[in-house]
């Protein structure tokens, strides 16, 4: 049967939400609450629309992918709620160290037909690089650096943009914003402008979660079914999509490899590069403009 055909469970109040104690993720301005074995409510000041957003598209048009559902969104006293179906399981981190070659095998041979559904889902929108509700680039690189404020504003995403070149001058043009607004010499800016657009070119928009890292993989072990080798087998549901969107296919791969998160001496690093395309040249020149740009905050 179809998880989202399902009846809706009865879902929590705001007070039954609030007073829960069952942590899950905790930050300054949000929180992630499990009510039962079916709910989690993710509430807090630092949460957007478009998370939620990105949660009915992916159950719209793109079912395929293992996603949380999402049961209800809403405002009440300037934090947002959503609350979605709890994915069975515990996060893939919290398990990875103790799993045979076998069982982490397995885990990423589903990994690997999720981002091959995912590349393969056709954009609404021609030409368009945005999130999935329609709305601009839901990426740091594309705060608006032109312009200080709340950063949580909607009006401060750069985007959409409607084709490729459109995307590269936007990423561009938020780093010349920066060093301007900062009052440095624009030498690298000017190099930005001139060599970037060469090297990410020819990348289609392509259906992207934006930040594949262990802790937003839930895994469940499967009852009923073993792998290839006789060890346990997993069913696997990717969770937080908050970064996700329509972005050039090199973009999970560099997301994915962040530095502050991604360690070489693991073999996490080996066996993301069999679920994820890698574009070596295009995530180096990224990864350079990203520390540059974090220079300047």
């Amino acid at each position: 049967m179809d998880p989202n055909s399902e009846p809706l469970p009865s879902l929590p109040t705001t007070d039954e939400i609030r007073a829960c104690t069952n942590n899950l993720w905790e930050t300054q301005c949000y929180k992630v609450v499990a009510l039962n074995d079916d709910v989690v409510v993710k509430f807090g000041g630092g949460i957007n629309t478009w998370e939620g957003q990105a949660l009915n598209y992916l159950e719209r048009h793109v079912p395929a992918v293992p996603a949380p559902r999402l049961y209800a969104m809403y405002y009440e006293s300037k934090q947002l709620f959503l609350v979605m179906s709890r994915a069975p399981g515990v996060p893939l981190n919290t398990i990875w160290s103790s799993l045979a070659d076998s069982e982490k095998g397995d885990i990423v041979a589903k990994l690997q037909s999720i981002f091959d559904t995912m590349r393969k889902a056709e954009c609404l929108w021609p030409d368009f690089y945005g999130s999935l509700d329609g709305g601009g680039v839901h990426h740091y690189l594309f705060w608006n650096q032109h312009e200080r404020g709340d950063r949580s504003d909607h009006q401060k995403i750069l985007g959409p943009y409607t084709g490729e070149l459109a995307f590269v001058a936007g990423l561009v043009g938020n780093y010349r914003a920066s060093v301007e607004r900062n009052k440095q010499p624009d030498y690298k800016a000017r190099y930005y402008e001139k060599y970037p657009p060469q090297v990410l070119q020819g990348h289609r928009p392509t259906l992207t979660h934006g930040d594949v890292q262990q802790k937003n993989i839930m895994v469940a072990e499967s009852q009923d079914r073993r792998n290839d080798q006789g060890g346990r087998s997993f069913d696997v549901v990717l969770i937080d999509w908050e970064n996700s969107g329509w972005f050039p296919d090199f973009w999970e791969f560099f997301t994915a490899s962040d530095p502050f998160i991604f360690q070489w001496d693991e073999d996490w690093s080996s066996r993301v590069q069999e679920f994820i395309r890698v574009f070596p040249v295009e995530t180096a020149m990224m990864q350079i403009f990203d520390r540059d740009l974090a220079m300047f905050g």
